[in-house]
Protein backbone atom coordinates (compact mmCIF):
# COMPACT_ATOMS: atom_id res chain seq x y z
CA UNK A 1 0.00 0.00 0.00
CA UNK A 2 2.97 2.39 0.82
CA UNK A 3 4.31 2.56 -2.76
CA UNK A 4 0.95 3.02 -4.14
CA UNK A 5 -0.19 5.88 -1.64
CA UNK A 6 3.26 7.83 -3.50
CA UNK A 7 2.01 7.39 -6.97
CA UNK A 8 -0.09 10.69 -7.23
CA UNK A 9 3.26 12.63 -5.59
CA UNK A 10 5.37 10.84 -8.57
CA UNK A 11 2.78 11.96 -10.97
CA UNK A 12 3.85 14.99 -9.66
CA UNK A 13 7.32 15.00 -9.97
CA UNK A 14 6.92 14.10 -13.13
CA UNK A 15 5.00 17.03 -14.39
CA UNK A 16 7.53 19.50 -12.52
CA UNK A 17 10.19 18.20 -14.32
CA UNK A 18 8.63 18.41 -17.79
CA UNK A 19 7.35 21.90 -16.72
CA UNK A 20 10.69 22.88 -16.11
CA UNK A 21 12.02 20.97 -19.46
CA UNK A 22 9.94 23.30 -21.32
CA UNK A 23 10.59 26.62 -19.49
CA UNK A 24 14.13 25.93 -19.60
CA UNK A 25 13.43 25.61 -23.56
CA UNK A 26 12.02 28.99 -23.50
CA UNK A 27 8.04 27.44 -24.09
CA UNK A 28 5.00 27.88 -22.32
CA UNK A 29 3.33 24.62 -21.37
CA UNK A 30 0.27 25.77 -22.03
CA UNK A 31 1.14 26.01 -26.07
CA UNK A 32 2.60 22.86 -26.02
CA UNK A 33 0.55 20.69 -28.97
CA UNK A 34 0.41 17.16 -27.27
CA UNK A 35 2.31 14.82 -29.35
CA UNK A 36 0.07 11.46 -28.08
CA UNK A 37 -3.38 11.61 -28.07
CA UNK A 38 -4.35 10.70 -24.21
CA UNK A 39 -7.98 8.56 -23.76
CA UNK A 40 -9.21 7.38 -20.57
CA UNK A 41 -11.13 4.60 -20.04
CA UNK A 42 -13.33 4.03 -16.65
CA UNK A 43 -14.80 0.52 -17.38
CA UNK A 44 -15.43 -2.10 -14.63
CA UNK A 45 -12.54 -4.41 -16.40
CA UNK A 46 -9.74 -2.13 -16.39
CA UNK A 47 -10.23 -1.16 -12.67
CA UNK A 48 -11.63 -4.41 -11.27
CA UNK A 49 -8.50 -5.12 -9.61
CA UNK A 50 -6.19 -2.43 -7.94
CA UNK A 51 -3.12 -3.89 -10.58
CA UNK A 52 -5.56 -2.64 -13.55
CA UNK A 53 -6.49 0.52 -12.08
CA UNK A 54 -2.07 1.43 -11.66
CA UNK A 55 -1.91 -0.05 -14.72
CA UNK A 56 -4.03 2.68 -16.09
CA UNK A 57 -2.64 5.37 -13.74
CA UNK A 58 0.91 4.16 -15.44
CA UNK A 59 -0.73 4.56 -18.74
CA UNK A 60 -2.10 8.13 -17.81
CA UNK A 61 1.42 9.34 -16.32
CA UNK A 62 3.07 8.84 -19.56
CA UNK A 63 0.57 10.04 -21.39
CA UNK A 64 0.87 13.19 -19.37
CA UNK A 65 4.38 13.87 -19.47
CA UNK A 66 4.11 12.86 -23.33
CA UNK A 67 1.44 15.69 -23.88
CA UNK A 68 3.40 18.29 -21.75
CA UNK A 69 6.82 17.75 -23.74
CA UNK A 70 7.49 19.73 -26.93
CA UNK A 71 7.97 17.11 -29.53
CA UNK A 72 11.88 17.85 -30.36
CA UNK A 73 13.04 17.98 -27.01
CA UNK A 74 15.54 15.01 -25.90
CA UNK A 75 14.31 13.10 -22.80
CA UNK A 76 17.18 13.64 -19.59
CA UNK A 77 18.74 10.78 -18.15
CA UNK A 78 16.64 10.53 -15.32
CA UNK A 79 13.31 10.19 -17.63
CA UNK A 80 15.27 7.05 -19.25
CA UNK A 81 16.56 5.52 -16.49
CA UNK A 82 13.03 6.09 -14.34
CA UNK A 83 11.18 4.71 -17.37
CA UNK A 84 13.14 1.39 -16.64
CA UNK A 85 12.15 1.37 -13.41
CA UNK A 86 8.41 1.93 -13.71
CA UNK A 87 8.14 -0.51 -16.28
CA UNK A 88 9.60 -3.12 -13.91
CA UNK A 89 7.30 -1.92 -11.19
CA UNK A 90 4.78 -2.05 -13.17
CA UNK A 91 5.68 -5.66 -14.68
CA UNK A 92 5.51 -6.89 -11.26
CA UNK A 93 9.13 -5.84 -9.49
CA UNK A 94 10.62 -9.54 -10.68
CA UNK A 95 13.60 -10.09 -9.07
CA UNK A 96 15.55 -10.24 -12.15
CA UNK A 97 13.60 -7.33 -13.63
CA UNK A 98 11.04 -7.43 -16.37
CA UNK A 99 13.91 -5.76 -18.92
CA UNK A 100 17.31 -8.10 -19.56
CA UNK A 101 20.67 -6.48 -20.06
CA UNK A 102 21.75 -5.94 -23.46
CA UNK A 103 24.35 -8.26 -25.56
CA UNK A 104 27.80 -6.75 -24.33
CA UNK A 105 29.59 -5.05 -27.17
CA UNK A 106 32.39 -7.08 -28.88
CA UNK A 107 35.36 -7.02 -27.21
CA UNK A 108 38.59 -5.71 -30.04
CA UNK A 109 41.27 -8.60 -30.41
CA UNK A 110 43.15 -9.02 -27.59
CA UNK A 111 46.57 -6.96 -27.55
CA UNK A 112 50.70 -8.02 -27.65
CA UNK A 113 51.95 -7.11 -24.25
CA UNK A 114 55.62 -6.67 -24.74
CA UNK A 115 58.73 -5.26 -22.98
CA UNK A 116 60.45 -6.39 -20.11
CA UNK A 117 58.32 -5.32 -17.95
CA UNK A 118 55.75 -7.36 -18.69
CA UNK A 119 57.75 -10.83 -17.25
CA UNK A 120 57.77 -8.86 -13.73
CA UNK A 121 54.30 -8.02 -13.31
CA UNK A 122 53.30 -11.94 -14.36
CA UNK A 123 54.16 -15.56 -15.53
CA UNK A 124 52.26 -17.98 -17.42
CA UNK A 125 53.16 -20.52 -14.79
CA UNK A 126 53.31 -18.69 -11.60
CA UNK A 127 57.41 -18.95 -11.48
CA UNK A 128 58.42 -16.85 -8.29
CA UNK A 129 60.58 -14.97 -11.10
CA UNK A 130 57.79 -12.94 -11.14
CA UNK A 131 56.92 -9.96 -8.32
CA UNK A 132 53.31 -10.67 -7.43
CA UNK A 133 54.56 -14.79 -6.15
CA UNK A 134 57.41 -13.62 -4.92
CA UNK A 135 56.03 -10.60 -2.47
CA UNK A 136 53.14 -13.05 -1.37
CA UNK A 137 55.62 -16.37 -1.15
CA UNK A 138 57.81 -14.15 1.34
CA UNK A 139 54.81 -12.39 3.23
CA UNK A 140 53.54 -15.56 4.41
CA UNK A 141 55.85 -17.71 7.02
CA UNK A 142 56.36 -21.41 6.30
CA UNK A 143 59.37 -23.24 3.29
CA UNK A 144 59.51 -20.75 0.65
CA UNK A 145 59.77 -23.46 -1.69
CA UNK A 146 56.77 -25.33 -0.88
CA UNK A 147 54.61 -22.30 0.12
CA UNK A 148 55.89 -21.11 -4.20
CA UNK A 149 54.08 -24.71 -5.29
CA UNK A 150 50.76 -24.35 -3.51
CA UNK A 151 50.35 -20.77 -4.65
CA UNK A 152 50.89 -21.76 -7.75
CA UNK A 153 48.65 -24.89 -8.33
CA UNK A 154 45.60 -23.03 -6.71
CA UNK A 155 45.86 -19.85 -8.90
CA UNK A 156 46.61 -21.93 -11.98
CA UNK A 157 43.08 -24.01 -10.48
CA UNK A 158 41.25 -20.97 -10.32
CA UNK A 159 42.43 -19.91 -14.00
CA UNK A 160 41.05 -23.19 -15.21
CA UNK A 161 37.82 -23.21 -13.42
CA UNK A 162 36.92 -19.08 -14.91
CA UNK A 163 38.34 -19.82 -18.28
CA UNK A 164 34.88 -20.80 -19.68
CA UNK A 165 32.74 -17.63 -18.46
CA UNK A 166 35.96 -15.36 -18.90
CA UNK A 167 36.60 -16.83 -22.59
CA UNK A 168 33.23 -16.41 -23.77
CA UNK A 169 33.86 -12.28 -23.33
CA UNK A 170 37.48 -11.88 -23.66
CA UNK A 171 38.75 -14.63 -26.01
CA UNK A 172 42.46 -14.84 -25.90
CA UNK A 173 44.28 -16.20 -29.14
CA UNK A 174 47.60 -17.69 -26.85
CA UNK A 175 47.90 -18.87 -23.65
CA UNK A 176 50.87 -16.77 -22.43
CA UNK A 177 50.92 -13.10 -20.15
CA UNK A 178 51.51 -11.69 -23.84
CA UNK A 179 48.10 -12.02 -24.64
CA UNK A 180 46.15 -9.05 -23.15
CA UNK A 181 43.24 -11.48 -22.35
CA UNK A 182 44.76 -14.45 -20.94
CA UNK A 183 47.35 -11.79 -18.34
CA UNK A 184 43.46 -10.92 -17.40
CA UNK A 185 42.70 -14.13 -16.35
CA UNK A 186 46.22 -15.64 -15.04
CA UNK A 187 46.06 -11.86 -12.90
CA UNK A 188 42.28 -13.26 -11.59
CA UNK A 189 43.80 -15.86 -10.35
CA UNK A 190 46.35 -15.19 -8.75
CA UNK A 191 44.39 -12.34 -6.81
CA UNK A 192 41.56 -14.94 -5.85
CA UNK A 193 44.69 -17.06 -4.27
CA UNK A 194 46.71 -14.07 -2.87
CA UNK A 195 42.91 -13.21 -1.35
CA UNK A 196 42.89 -16.89 0.35
CA UNK A 197 45.85 -17.08 2.19
CA UNK A 198 45.48 -13.04 3.20
CA UNK A 199 42.61 -12.84 4.72
CA UNK A 200 42.71 -8.62 6.49
CA UNK A 201 42.73 -6.04 4.81
CA UNK A 202 46.13 -4.76 6.84
CA UNK A 203 47.85 -8.02 5.00
CA UNK A 204 46.17 -7.07 1.71
CA UNK A 205 47.47 -4.12 2.00
CA UNK A 206 50.94 -4.46 2.37
CA UNK A 207 51.03 -7.16 -0.35
CA UNK A 208 49.90 -4.54 -3.01
CA UNK A 209 52.56 -1.66 -1.48
CA UNK A 210 55.14 -4.61 -1.56
CA UNK A 211 54.40 -5.31 -5.36
CA UNK A 212 54.36 -1.70 -6.00
CA UNK A 213 57.89 -1.25 -4.16
CA UNK A 214 59.61 -3.65 -5.65
CA UNK A 215 58.58 -2.80 -9.31
CA UNK A 216 59.68 1.29 -8.90
CA UNK A 217 62.49 -0.17 -7.39
CA UNK A 218 63.66 -2.13 -10.77
CA UNK A 219 61.79 -0.02 -13.35
CA UNK A 220 64.09 3.47 -11.91
CA UNK A 221 67.78 3.78 -12.19
CA UNK A 222 69.68 3.48 -8.64
CA UNK A 223 70.38 7.16 -8.61
CA UNK A 224 66.59 8.40 -8.84
CA UNK A 225 65.10 6.40 -5.96
CA UNK A 226 67.16 8.14 -3.05
CA UNK A 227 63.94 8.87 -0.61
CA UNK A 228 63.64 12.62 0.64
CA UNK A 229 62.95 14.11 3.95
CA UNK A 230 59.42 15.42 4.51
CA UNK A 231 60.37 19.41 4.83
CA UNK A 232 61.21 18.74 0.68
CA UNK A 233 58.50 16.62 -0.44
CA UNK A 234 57.10 18.16 -3.57
CA UNK A 235 54.31 17.31 -5.84
CA UNK A 236 55.78 19.63 -9.13
CA UNK A 237 59.31 17.80 -9.00
CA UNK A 238 57.09 14.21 -8.45
CA UNK A 239 55.41 15.04 -11.82
CA UNK A 240 57.93 13.81 -14.54
CA UNK A 241 58.52 10.84 -12.70
CA UNK A 242 54.68 10.17 -12.55
CA UNK A 243 54.00 10.55 -16.09
CA UNK A 244 57.59 8.57 -16.96
CA UNK A 245 55.79 5.51 -14.79
CA UNK A 246 52.40 5.59 -16.70
CA UNK A 247 54.11 5.53 -19.72
CA UNK A 248 56.12 2.69 -19.15
CA UNK A 249 52.87 1.06 -18.78
CA UNK A 250 51.76 2.21 -21.77
CA UNK A 251 54.62 1.31 -23.86
CA UNK A 252 54.08 -1.84 -23.03
CA UNK A 253 51.01 -2.27 -24.20
CA UNK A 254 49.83 -2.65 -20.33
CA UNK A 255 47.44 -0.13 -20.92
CA UNK A 256 45.99 2.23 -24.15
CA UNK A 257 46.38 5.48 -22.42
CA UNK A 258 46.29 7.51 -19.29
CA UNK A 259 45.17 11.03 -18.01
CA UNK A 260 46.00 12.37 -15.23
CA UNK A 261 43.94 15.46 -13.64
CA UNK A 262 45.08 17.12 -10.44
CA UNK A 263 43.40 20.87 -8.43
CA UNK A 264 43.12 22.10 -11.54
CA UNK A 265 44.07 21.03 -14.78
CA UNK A 266 43.23 17.59 -16.59
CA UNK A 267 45.96 16.65 -18.68
CA UNK A 268 45.70 14.13 -21.63
CA UNK A 269 49.17 13.05 -22.37
CA UNK A 270 47.78 11.11 -25.25
CA UNK A 271 47.20 14.36 -27.30
CA UNK A 272 48.91 15.77 -30.13
CA UNK A 273 50.85 18.62 -27.92
CA UNK A 274 54.21 19.06 -27.80
CA UNK A 275 56.23 18.63 -24.56
CA UNK A 276 56.87 21.85 -23.89
CA UNK A 277 52.91 22.40 -24.20
CA UNK A 278 51.77 20.31 -22.03
CA UNK A 279 49.61 21.73 -18.98
CA UNK A 280 51.05 21.22 -15.49
CA UNK A 281 49.34 18.73 -13.18
CA UNK A 282 50.42 20.06 -9.71
CA UNK A 283 51.62 23.65 -9.05
CA UNK A 284 52.99 25.67 -6.18
CA UNK A 285 49.35 25.87 -4.08
CA UNK A 286 49.55 21.72 -4.35
CA UNK A 287 53.05 22.22 -2.81
CA UNK A 288 52.02 24.50 -0.12
CA UNK A 289 49.27 23.06 1.08
CA UNK A 290 51.01 19.44 1.07
CA UNK A 291 53.72 21.09 3.41
CA UNK A 292 50.87 23.25 5.36
CA UNK A 293 49.80 19.49 6.31
CA UNK A 294 46.74 19.31 4.10
CA UNK A 295 45.86 16.85 1.17
CA UNK A 296 45.93 16.98 -2.20
CA UNK A 297 43.59 14.88 -4.50
CA UNK A 298 44.96 13.26 -7.76
CA UNK A 299 43.18 11.58 -10.67
CA UNK A 300 44.59 9.19 -12.88
CA UNK A 301 42.52 7.37 -15.22
CA UNK A 302 44.05 4.50 -16.74
CA UNK A 303 42.24 3.31 -20.22
CA UNK A 304 42.13 -0.59 -21.07
CA UNK A 305 44.32 -1.95 -18.45
CA UNK A 306 45.03 -5.57 -19.13
CA UNK A 307 43.44 -6.43 -15.61
CA UNK A 308 40.70 -4.49 -16.28
CA UNK A 309 38.56 -7.87 -16.46
CA UNK A 310 39.69 -9.14 -13.11
CA UNK A 311 39.39 -6.45 -11.95
CA UNK A 312 35.84 -5.81 -12.81
CA UNK A 313 34.86 -9.38 -11.79
CA UNK A 314 36.38 -9.71 -8.48
CA UNK A 315 34.49 -6.39 -7.51
CA UNK A 316 31.39 -7.98 -9.24
CA UNK A 317 32.19 -10.92 -6.18
CA UNK A 318 32.42 -8.19 -3.47
CA UNK A 319 35.69 -7.82 -2.80
CA UNK A 320 38.34 -4.95 -3.58
CA UNK A 321 40.85 -6.94 -3.48
CA UNK A 322 41.89 -6.61 -7.58
CA UNK A 323 44.78 -6.70 -8.93
CA UNK A 324 45.99 -2.80 -9.70
CA UNK A 325 49.86 -2.59 -10.61
CA UNK A 326 49.49 1.45 -11.56
CA UNK A 327 48.31 2.58 -8.49
CA UNK A 328 50.90 0.68 -6.52
CA UNK A 329 53.43 1.73 -8.53
CA UNK A 330 52.70 5.33 -8.02
CA UNK A 331 52.28 4.87 -4.67
CA UNK A 332 56.01 3.72 -4.12
CA UNK A 333 56.84 6.60 -6.26
CA UNK A 334 56.01 8.93 -3.88
CA UNK A 335 56.81 6.81 -0.70
CA UNK A 336 60.22 7.60 -2.09
CA UNK A 337 59.92 10.88 -1.95
CA UNK A 338 58.53 11.43 1.52
CA UNK A 339 54.61 11.70 0.23
CA UNK A 340 52.31 9.08 1.78
CA UNK A 341 49.48 7.62 -0.37
CA UNK A 342 45.77 6.17 -0.43
CA UNK A 343 43.96 5.08 -3.39
CA UNK A 344 40.21 4.51 -4.22
CA UNK A 345 39.77 2.83 -7.69
CA UNK A 346 36.70 3.09 -9.78
CA UNK A 347 35.33 2.04 -13.23
CA UNK A 348 34.22 4.75 -15.90
CA UNK A 349 32.10 3.69 -18.60
CA UNK A 350 32.07 6.47 -21.41
CA UNK A 351 28.70 5.64 -22.72
CA UNK A 352 25.52 6.41 -21.45
CA UNK A 353 23.09 3.36 -22.14
CA UNK A 354 19.68 3.80 -21.19
CA UNK A 355 19.28 0.12 -19.95
CA UNK A 356 20.27 1.06 -16.20
CA UNK A 357 21.16 -3.16 -16.41
CA UNK A 358 23.91 -2.29 -19.37
CA UNK A 359 27.50 -1.47 -17.86
CA UNK A 360 30.59 -1.99 -20.22
CA UNK A 361 33.58 0.19 -18.22
CA UNK A 362 36.71 1.04 -20.48
CA UNK A 363 38.45 3.36 -17.66
CA UNK A 364 39.94 2.57 -14.05
CA UNK A 365 39.69 5.44 -12.26
CA UNK A 366 42.61 5.82 -9.25
CA UNK A 367 41.85 8.48 -7.14
CA UNK A 368 45.21 9.28 -4.80
CA UNK A 369 45.17 11.00 -1.62
CA UNK A 370 48.19 12.88 -0.96
CA UNK A 371 49.92 14.02 2.53
CA UNK A 372 53.50 14.82 3.25
CA UNK A 373 54.37 11.49 5.17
Amino acid sequence: MAWFHCLPFWLAVQCFVTMADAISLGLKPTSVEPTTKITMTTTTDTCSSRRGCLLGLGGLAGGLVLATRPAHATRGAFELDSEYYIRDLLGGNKKEGNILPSQPPAMPPPRTLMGPLIPLLLDSSYATSCIPVQALVEQIKGDNSEMAKKIAASAMDYRTKASRSFSSLRKWDTESVTDQYYFDISAYALWKTAADVLPNYAERDKFARTVGRRLYTITQPKDKQQATTSSSASLMASEAEMVSLLRLFQDSNFCKGFKITGSDPSVDYNSNKKKEEQDLVFDKLDDEALLSGASVDCLVSVYEPATLGASLQITGEQSRFAPDYVGATLAAMWESKGIKSSWEVFFVDPEYRPNPKDYYPNEKLLQFTLTVA
